[in-house]
């Protein structure tokens, strides 16, 4: 790992005394993303003189590793040319995922100043939906005709292979460009030179809609075990293909936004570094007013059952342990059902296997609960419990803690599978709708049985 600080102030010295050779040097021997914080750090007219100094692959690379604000200053600064030069190493995928966070001004230079071809390919990638397999593809791939010999198509890798994103597996398309197969590029290497390409091929790649969400593409990398997957329209035909890092970042981002939902945090989408004040008021301010016009319900139980409390004033002291430990129950089994409905281990055809399971752990952790909250509460109750019952105070409490646990880690396992079989998003109901059932009834079955024992009705 390099330090940040040494490294700028030694690249700062190096520019002031122009050693622009012992630049150069520092840049081969270190890795270009390691170099990245470093560069960003600097002031922008000595990041152009750098970029100066490297080969215009380092430099694209620099570029697409710096945080946004850095690469609006640099792109304010180049000039047409030097803006074209910094693309044309650039991937098309890249250059979209750069676009979506500059000003409009800046969107538009970045237009004028790439290739026609460039530019054909960046309005293609924009042109499909947020968050579709066509939006994350990229367009920098190499293809093969079922037809060529593998003679042929070493010839064309050593020509073209170094515009692609990758080579390892390249795909093959028939005459009307859809897709029929795959070849890896150790097959190739190996393979007689006249050998047709049709005939080494894996038939029928696995392959992906440009409509497909991007989470369906992260789950067959995943579920195939693959490290690329071909992007094909409607009429099969390949368009492009999306790699394993962009899905990562994909899948990075879509569990940063599933963790934001579950804890009533709506998503931000910028960094938290580089998120305002407001950005971050916006995102948690509407599901606190959610959370607390839903406990009022708590209120409202609480005041139909003041005569109890003003009977037995110990009961009040109950309250939070028994809401929280329901609560923290149905949270252990929507955050676990919730992470298996993602990795596509429960679906809705295994509710009623999630109702037995979850019923079950409810039964068996409350016994154990319930045996230790009676021993204390019995055995070893306060003055205050002697007076007015240890025995009813110890079962008002034990027993409400294991009904409302029991409920909790059902409706929590539940919950999540009935939402996404509507087709909404799971994570979006844990923390307000099971919260708000896991209080309200809680407290619903606390007074109940107190009422019970007491006989306060």
């Amino acid at each position: 790992m390099i330090n940040t600080e040494t490294m700028v102030k030694n690249l700062k010295d190096l520019l002031a005394e122009k050693k622009f050779e012992e630049i150069r040097e520092v840049f081969r021997e270190s890795r270009v993303v390691d170099m990245a914080d470093p560069i960003g750090e600097m002031d922008v007219k000595d990041i152009l003189i750098i970029f100066s100094l490297v080969d215009k692959e380092t430099s694209a690379q620099l570029f697409t590793y710096m945080d946004d604000d850095k690469r609006e200053e640099l792109i304010e600064k180049f000039t047409g040319n030097q803006l074209r030069e910094l693309l044309e190493e650039v991937y098309t995928d890249d250059i979209v995922d750069i676009m979506g966070d500059l000003p409009a001004n800046l969107t538009k230079k970045i237009l004028q100043s790439a290739t026609p071809e460039t530019r054909k390919e960046i309005n293609l990638l924009l042109s499909f939906p947020e968050d579709s397999a066509g939006s994350i593809m990229s367009c920098d791939f190499f293809e093969l005709i079922q037809y060529d010999t593998v003679g042929e198509v070493i010839l064309k890798l050593k020509q073209q292979g170094n515009t692609a994103e990758t080579i390892n597996t390249c795909y093959v398309i028939d005459d009307e460009r859809r897709l029929v197969g795959s070849v890896q590029l150790k097959n190739l290497l190996f393979e007689k030179k006249n050998v047709r390409i049709k005939d080494i091929m894996e038939r029928d790649p696995v392959s992906v809609l440009t409509s497909d969400d991007q989470e369906k593409v992260a789950e067959v990398i995943r579920k195939y075990d693959i490290a690329i997957v071909p992007v094909v329209n409607d009429e099969k035909r390949l368009i492009g293909i999306i790699t394993i890092d962009d899905v990562m970042d994909v899948m990075e981002e879509e569990i940063t936004e599933d963790i934001h939902k579950m804890n009533a945090v709506a998503p931000i989408y910028d960094s938290y570094a580089d998120a305002s004040v407001m950005t971050i008021v916006k995102s948690r301010l509407p599901w606190l007013l959610v959370l607390m016009i839903t406990n009022m319900f708590s209120e409202m139980i609480i005041a139909h059952y003041e005569a109890a409390v003003m009977a037995i004033p110990i009961l009040v002291g109950f309250m939070p342990v028994i809401m929280d430990t329901a609560g923290n129950g149905g949270g252990q089994s929507s955050t676990v059902i919730i992470r298996s409905i993602a990795t596509g281990d429960v679906k809705t055809k295994d509710i009623w296997k999630v109702l037995r399971k979850e019923f079950t752990v409810g039964v068996i952790c409350s016994a154990v609960l319930f045996a230790i909250t009676f021993t204390r509460l019995y055995f070893f109750a306060s003055e205050e419990a002697t007076i007015v019952g240890a025995l009813s105070v110890a079962l008002s409490v034990s027993g409400a803690m294991c009904i409302a646990l029991i409920l909790g880690k059902t409706v929590g396992g539940l919950l999540p599978i009935l939402v996404n079989a509507l087709h909404f998003d799971p994570a979006s109901v844990a923390a307000p709708i099971i919260t708000t059932l896991s209080d309200t009834t809680s407290l619903f079955i606390y007074f109940e049985i107190a009422s019970l024992f007491f006989k306060l009705n």
